[in-house]
């Protein structure tokens, strides 16, 4: 399948990641999900476990939102509220659609209720887009969940990179080093190019 200008520039960015944050880089993994709905209430409790791995040091991390709309809206919160006081980037992002599009003819069963899903995520980043987090699996929930761990971990990282390159730049000008420095602007300009970093 062609890849998209947007798979193309985050490829770009994740070897930035390994380059600049090696060993600052977060991976985030799905562990365990549980979600709660009841005819009685307007929401929907979520109860995530994320493996979260840095440094070749793996935790588990347990979020749990209690006031969701929806599991969707449950897990983008969950995550946003567990990674958004550190990585204050995070607050530009918003989802915007949510998309689901079974693949019949990929199931075993003649009911054909084991059919794979797609799901696709798609988040507007504050001034700079739509970009698209897509997950294939047997379950709606798991789809859901590895998506958005996909969208923050990316933009966590970028984050991250952003922060690095910009004290190498800094340290490159008081050395007077215009070769680091030049280079230093081109990594920024990659990472400007998906979002917004404060000061």
């Amino acid at each position: 399948m062609k890849k998209t200008p947007q798979e193309f520039r985050r490829e770009n960015l994740k070897e930035l990641f390994e380059k600049t944050i090696p060993a600052k880089k977060i991976s985030l993994k799905p562990f365990d999900i549980l979600v709660k709905e009841s005819w009685n209430s307007d929401f929907t409790v979520v109860d995530l476990a994320v493996h979260e791995t840095v440094e070749g040091t793996q935790t588990c991390k347990e979020i749990t939102e209690d006031k969701a709309k929806g599991f969707v809206d449950g897990i983008f919160k969950a995550c946003h509220s567990q990674y958004a006081e550190e990585h204050k980037s995070l607050e530009n992002i918003k989802l915007i659609d949510y998309q689901v599009k079974p693949k019949f003819s990929k199931s075993k069963k003649t009911m054909g209720s084991d059919a794979e899903t797609e799901i696709t995520l798609m988040v507007e980043v504050k001034d700079h887009g739509i970009a698209e987090f897509s997950c294939t699996s047997r379950s709606i929930l798991y789809s859901s969940f590895v998506a958005t761990l996909e969208a923050f971990q990316f933009y966590i990282n970028c984050d991250r990179a952003f922060k690095k390159i910009k004290l190498v730049l800094e340290d490159a000008q008081s050395r007077n080093r215009g070769d680091i420095a030049q280079l230093c602007m081109s990594e920024l300009a990659l990472l400007t190019g998906v979002n917004t970093y404060g000061k």
